[in-house]
C-alpha cells in the first residue's frame, strides 16, 4: 500500500482523463467521468485544465451534453471532458463516446482510493452512511486537499471519523467520543487507529470505555514526561523509552487549546491516584499540570509548608504552580485558586512582619514606608478580595474547597480587622504623648514648594484624584515605572481627611494662608479668606492662576498648565457600588493608560498624581458602634465632630486649634482612629467604605511626579 502519495488529488484525476484519450486522435474526441455523489466537479474542471481539453459538466440531466456536440464536431473544436454528477449505473447513453474517445467512472471516494492505493471503503464506506454524512466527508477530503501538502492517508481518514473536529487522538483528547459515529465499524477502526499509536485499547471496548483508557494513558504520558518512573504504572500503557507511545499528545493539544472545559477533564478528573499516593515527594512533579489527585497531593503539601510559616517557599511554589495552570486560561479554577494561595502567603507574611515591627516605629511612619509599609496589608487584602471564591468551582473533594474558605475568612476578615483595631490603638495612644503630625509633610504645603518646578516645567498636567489611596498610588506608580521616571513622595492629607478640605489643599495660594474654621455650625475652608469648600471656587482659583480644567480627559487640553479633577473612585466608594474592588483595579487601569498617553503621544513633559484623602475598605460590611455626638454649635460627620465648643473628653482623638503639623485648623476637632466606630448623627448604618478620620488609612498620601 502506498502510504504517502506524491501527486494530488487533481493530478490523479488529470492523469485518469489523459489515459482515457485514445493515443490517437484526428477529430475532436470526448471522455465522460461519470462521478458517483457529484462531489469533484471543481476537481474534474482543474484537471481538464491541467490535461490541457475543454470542459462541460452535465446540468439537469447528463443528455444535455450533447446539445451543440454536433456542431462542435464540424468546427473541429479540441478534446472535451464531459462530467456527469451522477453513478453511470446501467445508462449506455454515450457507447459512441466510450468508442472513439473515453470513460471514466469514479467518485471522490474513489479517486482517493485511488491515489492511495486502497480500497474505496477505506476512505468512506458511502453504502453504509446517509447522504449527508457522505456529503460532510467529502468536504472533508476536498478541505484537506486544497490546504498545503498532501494529507496522510491516517489522517484523513481520522479527519472523517471525527467529522472534521481533528485527529482522532486530539478528538478524543479533546471532546471525547460525541461527534464520532457509534457503529461497530467505525468502533473497531478508532480501535485500529489508536493501537498504532500504542495506546491500551480492545475490541469490543465501549466509546466511554476507550475515551477513558485515551485519556489515562495520555496522563500517564505526562506524568512520565515529568519524572514519574514509567514502571510505576501497568506495562500495558507502554510508557517505556523505546514503547510506540513515547509522546507527550496532551502537551501540544493543551498549550494551543487550552480552556476552563479542558480543565475540568484533567484537573477534575483523578486518573493515577494509587500511582500519585505512592510519591514521596509530589513537588518535584508540580510542572506536570494534570490530574486531580496530583493537584491535590501539591495541595495538602503546600499546606503544610503554610502552617509550618514557610510563607516564602509558598509565596513561590504557589506563583510556580499558578504559571503551569494557566496554559488552561486564567479562569480555570485551579489558577485561581493557587493565585489565591500566593497572595494569601504574602499576607500572612505582611501580617507576621507588622506584629513583629519595633516599637520605636510611629504608626504613620510606619504605614508610609514605600518598600515595607503596613499599606501592603491593605493592597493585598484589596488583591485578595479581587480574586474572589474559586473554591466554589472546584470539585467538592479537592482539598482546598473548605482550607481556602476557612483561612480567607481568618486573614482578610478577622485579623485584618485587628489589625486597623490595633493601628487605630497605636494612633491614639502615640498622639496622646507625642506630636507625630508635626513630623509629616502637610499636603496644604504641596502647591508652594513645588511653585518653582511648574514654572520652569513645558507642559504640566496636575491630576487631582479623589480617594486615591497610598496602595492605588503606589500601584499605579509600579506601572509607570516601566516607562517614565517616577518620584514619590508622602504627605498628609489636611484633617479632616474629607473632600473639600483636601482638595482646597491643593490649590495655588501661599500655605500660611490656608485655614480650617467653623463659621455658624459648618466646617469651612478658605485661603486668604477666600472660600474653596466647592469646586467651582478651586476651579476660579486655578483659572486665575493660568490653569485650565477641563471637564473630560479628552478635551480641553490644548493649554500648557491643566488641573484635572477626577472623582470616579470616592464616588464608587460612597455609593458602594457593585464589586468596589473590581471599580478601583479598573479605575487604575484607565488612570494609567491616560497618563501614558498625555506623556507619550500628546507630548505632555510632566504630569503630576495627587490626591485629598484615603479610605478604610472592610472586606465585608462591620459591625460598627454607633457613638453619640456632642450638642452645640457643632458639625457633625461619620468620622469627626468639629466646633469651638467640642468637649475634650469625648469619643476620638482631640486636636485643638492649631496643634502641630495641624497649625491651620482655626477650631478644635475631635477624629476617630477606630476603624469600627462612626457619629450616629449623621444616621448612617454601617459601611464598607469610608475617610474623614485618623487612621493612617485615611489621612497618609502619596503624591506622584512622572515625567
Amino acid at each position: 500500500m502506498r502510504q504517502q502519495p506524491t501527486t494530488t488529488l487533481t493530478e490523479r484525476a488529470a492523469e485518469r482523463i489523459d489515459s482515457a484519450f485514445p493515443e490517437r486522435y484526428s477529430g475532436p474526441v470526448r471522455v465522460v467521468w461519470w462521478d458517483d455523489g457529484g462531489y469533484l466537479e471543481e476537481v474534474i474542471a482543474e484537471a481538464a485544465e491541467e490535461a490541457g481539453v475543454e470542459f462541460r459538466a452535465a446540468d439537469r440531466f447528463p443528455l444535455d451534453l450533447r446539445q451543440g456536440a454536433v456542431e462542435e464536431e464540424h468546427r473541429g473544436e479540441t478534446p472535451q471532458v464531459w462530467y456527469i454528477g451522477e453513478g453511470k449505473d446501467d445508462r449506455d447513453w454515450f457507447r459512441d463516446i466510450q468508442e472513439t474517445g473515453g470513460e471514466v467512472t469514479s467518485s471522490i471516494e474513489a479517486l482517493t482510493a485511488d491515489l492511495y492505493d486502497v480500497d474505496p471503503w477505506e476512505i468512506f464506506d458511502a453504502e453504509r452512511h446517509e447522504p449527508a454524512q457522505r456529503e460532510q466527508a467529502a468536504e472533508i477530503i476536498l478541505d484537506r486537499f486544497s490546504g498545503l501538502g498532501i494529507p496522510r492517508l491516517d489522517d484523513l481518514r481520522e479527519e472523517i471519523i471525527t467529522k472534521g473536529e481533528g485527529q482522532l487522538l486530539d478528538h478524543l483528547l479533546r471532546r471525547g467520543w460525541p461527534d464520532i459515529e457509534r457503529d461497530e465499524k467505525t468502533i473497531s477502526k478508532v480501535i485500529g487507529q489508536l493501537q498504532k499509536n500504542g495506546i491500551p485499547v480492545d475490541e469490543g471496548d465501549k466509546p466511554e470505555d476507550i475515551t477513558n483508557t485515551v485519556r489515562r494513558w495520555a496522563v500517564a504520558r505526562w506524568l512520565v514526561a515529568t519524572g514519574v518512573a514509567a514502571d510505576r504504572f501497568p506495562s500495558e500503557m507502554n510508557l517505556s523509552e523505546d514503547g510506540p507511545g513515547t509522546f507527550n499528545p496532551l502537551q501540544g493539544l493543551l498549550r494551543t487549546r487550552g480552556s476552563p472545559e479542558a480543565a475540568e477533564i484533567y484537573l477534575g478528573e483523578s486518573y493515577w491516584p494509587d500511582v500519585i499516593a505512592a510519591l514521596e515527594s509530589p513537588w518535584e512533579y508540580a510542572e506536570c499540570p494534570v490530574d486531580s489527585a496530583l493537584d491535590a497531593a501539591l495541595w495538602e503539601g503546600w499546606v503544610e509548608w503554610f502552617e509550618d510559616g514557610d510563607l516564602q517557599r509558598c509565596i513561590e511554589e504557589a506563583e510556580h504552580r499558578q504559571e503551569t495552570l494557566q496554559l488552561y486560561s486564567d479562569e480555570c479554577a485551579w489558577v485561581g485558586i493557587w493565585e489565591q494561595a500566593a497572595l494569601l502567603s504574602q499576607l500572612q507574611q505582611y501580617l507576621t512582619e507588622w506584629e513583629q515591627r519595633s516599637s520605636d516605629v510611629g504608626p504613620f511612619e510606619g504605614y508610609a514606608d514605600v518598600e515595607k509599609g503596613s499599606w501592603r496589608i491593605d493592597d493585598q487584602v484589596l488583591q485578595l478580595e479581587l480574586t474572589g471564591t474559586p473554591e466554589n468551582d472546584l470539585p467538592r473533594s479537592h482539598p482546598a474547597v473548605d482550607w481556602l474558605a476557612n483561612q480567607r475568612q481568618k486573614l482578610t476578615h478577622e485579623r485584618y480587622r485587628d489589625y486597623l483595631e490595633t493601628l487605630g490603638d497605636q494612633v491614639r495612644r502615640t498622639m496622646q504623648v507625642e506630636q507625630p503630625l508635626a513630623d509629616l509633610k502637610p499636603a496644604y504645603r504641596w502647591w508652594s514648594e513645588r511653585q518653582n518646578e511648574f514654572d520652569e516645567a513645558g507642559n504640566v498636567a496636575i491630576f487631582l484624584i479623589d480617594a486615591l489611596r497610598f496602595d492605588l498610588a503606589q500601584q499605579l506608580a509600579d506601572r509607570l515605572e516601566s516607562n517614565h521616571e517616577v518620584r514619590r513622595e508622602e504627605r498628609l492629607s489636611v484633617l479632616p481627611s474629607e473632600t473639600k478640605f483636601g482638595m482646597a489643599a491643593l490649590t495655588p495660594g501661599d500655605a500660611f494662608r490656608f485655614h480650617i474654621g467653623m463659621e455658624g455650625e459648618i466646617l469651612r475652608v478658605d485661603r486668604g479668606g477666600r472660600s474653596l469648600g466647592i469646586k467651582p471656587n478651586r476651579v476660579r482659583a486655578l483659572e486665575e492662576r493660568g490653569w485650565d480644567v477641563p471637564d473630560d480627559p479628552t478635551t480641553g487640553w490644548e493649554h500648557n498648565r491643566i488641573a484635572y479633577y477626577d472623582k470616579e473612585l470616592d464616588d464608587v466608594g460612597e455609593g458602594e457600588i457593585g464589586d468596589i474592588e473590581a471599580h478601583f483595579r479598573g479605575y487604575i487601569d484607565d488612570l494609567h493608560e491616560l497618563i501614558e498617553r498625555k506623556l507619550g503621544k500628546h507630548n505632555w513633559d510632566r504630569v503630576y498624581v495627587v490626591t485629598d484623602h484615603g479610605f478604610v475598605l472592610f472586606p465585608q460590611e462591620p459591625t460598627m458602634e454607633s457613638l453619640d455626638s456632642d450638642d452645640g454649635d457643632v458639625e457633625v460627620k461619620y468620622r469627626r465632630v468639629a466646633g469651638d465648643s467640642i468637649q475634650e473628653r469625648g469619643a476620638g482623638i482631640f486636636l485643638e486649634a492649631n496643634t502641630p503639623g495641624a497649625n491651620y485648623l482655626d477650631t478644635n476637632i475631635r477624629l476617630l482612629a477606630d476603624p469600627r466606630q462612626h457619629f450616629s448623627k449623621q444616621g448612617y448604618g454601617p459601611r464598607r467604605y469610608y475617610h474623614g478620620g485618623l487612621l493612617p488609612q485615611e489621612c497618609i498620601l502619596s503624591f506622584l511626579r512622572v515625567e
